[in-house]
């Protein structure tokens, strides 16, 4: 992989979750930015709309290899969110069927969500996401 537009097309492929991420056409509200400015290749960081260059290379594969080698390190980059339910026994139900299909996930539950209500939620990582919609529609009541 040698070109911005090569990651951005391979992140697509491999079911990354571009909320955190802005590549090409993807623009995250906050998370990691990559993009060319002048003749340099930059790794930065966005938060609250404050941008940090955390990285800055002089080719473009240097930072996309950089970019790939971060992004691996962190299965959060490719969560996807499949469920979010309201009661203990429905999540359950979803966690049963995910097991079921050996599908790798994690619980990730908000206390207290809204007026002392438990909201339950679950995500996968990267491609499983695509095998689920059906699981979606059943499961996501927000």
């Amino acid at each position: 992989m040698e070109t911005i537009g090569e990651l951005e097309k391979y992140l697509e492929e491999e079911c990354y979750s571009f909320q955190e991420i802005s590549v090409g056409k993807h623009h995250a509200p906050e998370g990691i930015v990559i993009e060319k400015e002048g003749d340099r290749y930059n790794f930065i960081t966005s938060e609250r709309g404050n941008k940090e260059i955390m990285k800055s290379f002089m080719s473009e594969k240097e930072l996309v290899d950089f970019t790939l080698e971060v992004l691996k390190r962190n299965r959060w980059y490719k969560a996807h969110l499949v469920a979010w339910v309201w009661n203990d026994s429905e999540i359950k139900s979803a966690e049963k069927e995910l097991k079921e299909m050996k599908i790798d996930f994690e619980r990730n539950d908000i206390p207290n969500y809204s007026k002392g209500k438990h909201a339950y939620r679950i995500f996968v990582f990267g491609r499983d996401v695509l095998l689920l919609e059906a699981f979606k529609m059943k499961y996501m009541r927000y």
